[in-house]
């Protein structure tokens, strides 16, 4: 069977592409450069002859017993004190979090109809069966994948009356 390929398939492949040339390969690459151009521009014009006596494999040898702990000791503090600020913003943005809460809160509230439980159920079901997450779906019958437009609809107007015209 051939493989369709959607506008999806393509922007997963185009973000597999970028995080993978982004995390990892630009990363080794980019590292390397700077220990190279560190070593030739700062450790061989050092005077008295410093330089000459500093060769690359000792040079690479200190730089990474200096660099590499400098470097998780920043990142640890990194952890310990950005991310929060970093998830916290993105979470403000993140319109599927805010829709999944309010539904949560109103599903606690009992304010929830059948087909919106239904919605949301088979949504979350679609995205555990993409991610081959097939032990954690219910034996339940699940309905075709949400389209945008009815996220919207339900996103912007969670009314009984708009609920009940949803298609099936």
């Amino acid at each position: 069977m051939i493989r369709k390929f959607n506008r999806t398939f393509i922007r997963r492949r185009w973000l597999d592409f970028r995080n993978g040339h982004s995390i990892y390969l630009a990363f080794f690459l980019a590292f390397i450069n700077f220990i190279l151009i560190t070593y030739n521009f700062a450790i061989k014009q050092l005077p008295f002859g410093i330089g000459s006596h500093l060769n690359l494999p000792i040079f690479v040898l200190i730089f990474f017993l200096i660099y590499v702990p400098g470097s998780i000791m920043i990142g640890y503090w990194h952890r310990k004190h950005q991310y929060s600020v970093e998830n916290e913003t993105l979470i403000r943005e993140n319109w599927v979090w805010a829709w999944i809460s309010q539904y949560q809160i109103r599903l606690i509230k009992g304010k929830t109809t059948q087909k919106e439980d239904e919605f949301v159920i088979n949504y979350l079901n679609e995205i555990l069966k993409r991610t081959n997450k097939h032990e954690l779906v219910g034996d339940d019958d699940v309905t075709p994948f949400p389209t945008d437009e009815l996220i919207k609809d339900i996103t912007q107007a969670p009314k009984k009356e708009k609920l009940d015209d949803m298609p099936k």
